[in-house]
């Protein structure tokens, strides 16, 4: 069913604002390096009231919570797009290409994830879990042909993951380190070779 034009002209301004809000949310984050903003200069940068601010989005966690989504929905249209084979190790090596190149390019997001909330609760968005969960089936797929050394697809995947998190996390936390620009190749190579048996004795 069609829109009236008043309803129309009221959802328009509603997805305005919204935007606005979250336009201006992320700029501040970028500034400030994390959530250290009040409602008030949300308020100013974005040009909509405080009240408007917490009619859409609850409270200043719900509006970090709703650009971390949408955020970390590119890394899961990323990990999504990612082109797959018969081999489930390259279909890894292309995943974990994806989560690098998102941590790298959003350091800021990522540092809020880890902290968590104030209150101690978890941050992590709906579409990061997401997106960690595409990486189950090439362990899956390795598992099942017998490939791995411990036998445990499960253990296999969240040694990886536990890898990926700590580098970029340690990345995002100390942008000022000098870290190798082939980090990620180099550590996750070699646990992939400690993980994985290869086939008819080609190398990993």
């Amino acid at each position: 069913m069609s829109l009236s034009p008043s309803e129309t002209r009221r959802h328009r301004r509603r997805t305005e604002a919204r935007r606005a809000i979250l336009d201006a949310t992320e700029a501040l984050m970028l500034e400030s390096g994390g959530s250290d903003f009040s409602i008030r200069k949300l308020a100013e940068r974005c040009e909509y009231t405080p009240p408007t601010i917490y009619h859409y989005f609850g409270d200043k966690e719900g509006v970090v919570a709703a650009l971390l989504e949408e955020r970390f929905t590119r890394l899961l249209e990323s990990v999504q797009q990612v082109e797959t084979g018969p081999d489930p190790v390259d279909n890894l090596r292309r995943m974990v290409d994806a989560f690098a190149e998102f941590g790298q390019d959003n350091p800021t997001f990522y540092r809020l994830v880890v902290a968590g909330r104030s209150d101690g609760a978890d941050r992590t968005p709906p579409a990061a879990e997401a997106a960690r969960a595409l990486l189950e089936k090439p362990w899956n797929d390795l598992g099942q042909a017998g490939r791995l050394y411990c036998g445990d697809p499960r253990a296999a995947g969240q040694s990886l993951w536990a890898l990926l998190h700590g580098m970029t996390t340690l990345r995002a936390s100390r942008p000022e380190h000098d870290w190798a620009d082939d980090l990620y190749k180099v550590a996750v190579d070699s646990m992939l070779r400690g993980l994985i048996k290869p086939v008819n004795g080609r190398s990993l």
